[in-house]
């Protein structure tokens, strides 16, 4: 095959604006050069052709024949061109992926950490729900979550993946205010007497449960909340003393805002938190699973 000598593509350029435009001022407006110019480009390309693309008066330019055949090849080729460009300059579209969480784990937990995720997968646009449904991954429609972060015990039926994250630690917890107005003997046999007992209707029995794991006598004095992240506010204010999940307390204990007035004493349920997902798993959710799982902190688990 030959081998094409095509014409210089400024020139090809300066003949398509000033054609279109119908002045030689305007296109070199358009291109951000002189009039004088477009005029050589467009010589140089009419020399190039052997045949004129423009005839010339005084105060006119009007495109030849030939020119007018030209015309529309170019502008299509050039309006082809550019739109490229923008494609390829233009961001990926961010991967959707949609997480469902209860809301005591989504605003004790796993919201201090999303920053991290953010800049560690920008490519993902992610959408967080809380819930405290049994929700599936990947059904129930557009909306249905591609993720769910499940309390309990393993070993959900179907075509599911599951990874471990944090256990179900129990831990009575309380503001340090709480405790320098409330003093407290942790080696009394009895050191939660008297102390105001916060605990949540979503978990009956943790108290007594907690008590008998641990041969603490559990105390008498109780305000009930309807959630673990209710009763975790109230421990915060000062409220009282609320057992709760050692893991989703761990940036206030962290923090000073709470402190354990009994440790070591906790116990372990059997319970613990899990990341479930629907296999084969997406590139969003292999993403999120990968972050999720350096996150997990070994010494809280």
């Amino acid at each position: 095959m030959a081998k094409r000598t095509l014409p210089s593509l400024n020139g090809l350029r300066a003949f398509e604006t000033a054609a279109r435009l119908g002045s030689l001022v305007a296109a070199a407006a358009e291109l951000g050069v002189t009039a004088g110019a477009i005029s050589q480009q467009v010589r140089a390309l009419e020399d190039r052709l052997g045949f004129a693309l423009f005839t010339r008066r005084p105060q006119s330019l009007a495109a030849t024949r030939a020119g007018l055949a030209l015309l529309p090849v170019l502008t299509e080729a050039f309006d082809a061109i550019d739109a490229a460009l923008r494609r390829l300059a233009a961001p990926a579209a961010a991967l959707p992926l949609r997480v469902a969480c209860p809301a005591g784990f989504a605003a004790s937990w796993l919201l201090p950490r999303l920053p991290r995720f953010q800049e560690r997968a920008p490519g993902i646009a992610l959408t967080l729900s809380a819930t405290e449904r049994l929700l599936e991954p990947g059904e129930g429609g557009d909306d249905a979550p591609d993720a769910v972060i499940r309390f309990g015990r393993a070993g959900w039926s179907g075509n599911l993946g599951c990874d471990f994250l944090l256990a179900d630690r129990r831990i009575p917890l309380c503001s340090p205010a709480y405790l320098a107005s409330h003093p407290l003997d942790a080696a009394s046999p009895d050191p939660l007497q008297g102390h105001l007992l916060l605990e949540a209707l979503s978990l009956p029995g943790d108290w007594l449960d907690w008590a008998q794991a641990t041969g603490v006598a559990p105390g008498e004095r109780r305000l009930s909340f309807g959630d673990e992240r209710l009763a975790m506010e109230g421990a915060l204010a000062g409220l009282g003393i609320a057992l709760l999940d050692r893991a989703l307390a761990q940036e206030a204990l962290a923090t000073g805002r709470l402190v354990a007035p009994l440790e070591p004493r906790e116990m372990l349920r059997g319970t613990a938190w899990f990341l479930v997902y629907r296999l084969p798993v997406g590139e969003a959710v292999a993403s999120f699973r990968a972050w999720l799982l350096d996150e997990i902190d070994p010494a809280v688990d």
